[in-house]
């Protein structure tokens, strides 16, 4: 597809806010467990170190994220946004209304939650429709609204007036309601162009694969691999903050809720600056950027404890994220776009069953008087930051820069590379 086939700047104007409303519930879902957490141990009678070991486990439901980005790719970019929202909507409701009832009722509805919050397909359609010059942009912008820290700001104020299983409730309404907006987006071009192709191979996902070439599957290794470590940091930062800063350091909810509130807009300016990072300096420059400023944050976070670090880190890890949902999506071809992307998602989703695993381990368990364990605290995050510097070793296979190139650009460079 040419760049002079672009949709109008009306429809991209609607894409962007609809994408970004799609992205701002898959967040807040994604991020309201850090404010749930105290509640769901208190209300269970487990230590942090129970709740990551169940964590780790059920978490193994989100392998499965793959099937859900291969229908995007044979139902099509639409079918695929709406699957994708029934499933956050309608397991967030659930847990609003039965959550409580048993440990084993929240965790099997929280493991179809971030099957869903896990695939990202609201990154594709944004990517296929924009012009190469404001792909990286446009995504950001997008990131940008979803990042809006409501997870942060309305957690404690809904936990206390309705109960915490309505702090993912609340959420899942919300996500029946942006449903209004699907019925106006239109099928992707490049997906149209492309849909004979997946026809062939609807019900048949084996036969997708064989789509793939070398190269594609040596990107999904590469990219899975950046996630992955991304990942195993960012849940071992979600599963403990609220905990080390309400239990270990004595902050009070309403002195926690401000930081962290922080923290959250903080994700803003980093999806904000990564955008234009990409475009002025490339998007290497940005993976190396994003790794060590996190990787320095979440050491800071933890010797020299001032609040300042926990902000500092989710501007970091926001930014590394809106790295990943640009560069993993532009470097596939557009019939296996959303399939290849599923599976580099995959492979990095052994970090939701890592993370919380390695959390279990290093973090204390309930028998113990956490505010005395700032040590151990310390040393789970030196961890956390050493891992988040991992992604860096990717540099050794791959240098590829894709900035300012359309996608098919993109794919004549890696036929010949």
């Amino acid at each position: 597809m040419t760049e002079d086939r672009v949709r109008s700047k009306g429809y991209m104007t609607y894409l962007i806010i609809f994408m970004g409303l799609i992205a701002l519930v898959d967040q807040y879902l994604s991020l309201i467990e850090t404010s749930a957490v105290p509640y769901i141990m208190a209300h269970f009678d487990i230590g942090i170190d129970e709740f990551a070991l169940w964590q780790g486990l059920f978490g193994i439901v989100a392998f499965l994220v793959f099937f859900l980005s291969w229908f995007a790719d044979v139902l099509g970019r639409k079918i695929g946004i709406l699957i994708l929202l029934l499933m956050m909507s309608v397991s967030a409701v659930l847990i609003g209304f039965v959550g409580s009832s048993s440990l084993w009722a929240f965790f099997i509805l929280y493991s179809i939650l971030i099957l869903a919050t896990n695939a990202n397909l609201w990154t594709i359609p944004i990517s296929e429709e924009s012009p190469a010059k404001n792909r990286a942009i446009n995504g950001s912008v997008a990131f940008l609204v979803g990042l809006l820290p409501l997870y942060a700001v309305l957690g404690d104020p809904i936990a206390e007036k309705y109960g915490w299983p309505w702090m993912y409730g609340v959420f899942g309404i919300v996500g029946f309601v942006i449903i209004i907006l699907w019925f106006f987006m239109k099928e992707t071009k490049r997906w149209e162009e492309h849909k004979g192709e997946h026809k062939v191979s609807l019900g048949k996902y084996r036969e997708s694969l064989k789509l793939f070439d070398k190269k594609d599957w040596r990107f999904v290794l590469i990219s899975g691999f950046i996630y992955f470590f991304w990942n195993v940091s960012f849940k071992m930062l979600t599963v403990s903050v609220s905990v080390y800063y309400k239990n270990v350091l004595g902050y009070s909810t309403e002195l926690w809720t401000t930081w962290y509130t922080y923290a959250g807009l903080s994700t803003i300016l980093g999806a904000l600056t990564i955008g234009i990072i990409m475009e002025k300096f490339g998007r290497m420059f940005a993976l190396v950027y994003c790794s060590i400023g996190a990787a320095i944050s979440v050491a800071c976070m933890a010797y020299l404890t001032t609040p300042i670090f926990l902000v500092l880190s989710y501007f970091f890890m926001a930014s590394f994220l809106g790295f990943l949902l640009v560069y993993i999506i532009e470097m596939f071809r557009t019939k296996i776009r959303a399939t290849a992307f599923g599976l580099s998602v995959t492979f990095s989703r052994v970090g939701y069953v890592v993370g919380p695993l390695l959390g279990a381990w290093l973090l204390p368990s309930a028998d113990v008087d956490i505010t005395g364990e700032i040590g151990t605290f310390q040393t789970f995050y030196l961890a956390t930051a050493v891992i988040i510097l991992l992604p860096l070793l990717s540099l050794i296979w791959n240098k590829y820069e894709s900035k300012g190139k359309t996608l098919e650009n993109i794919q004549e460079d890696i036929k010949v590379e």
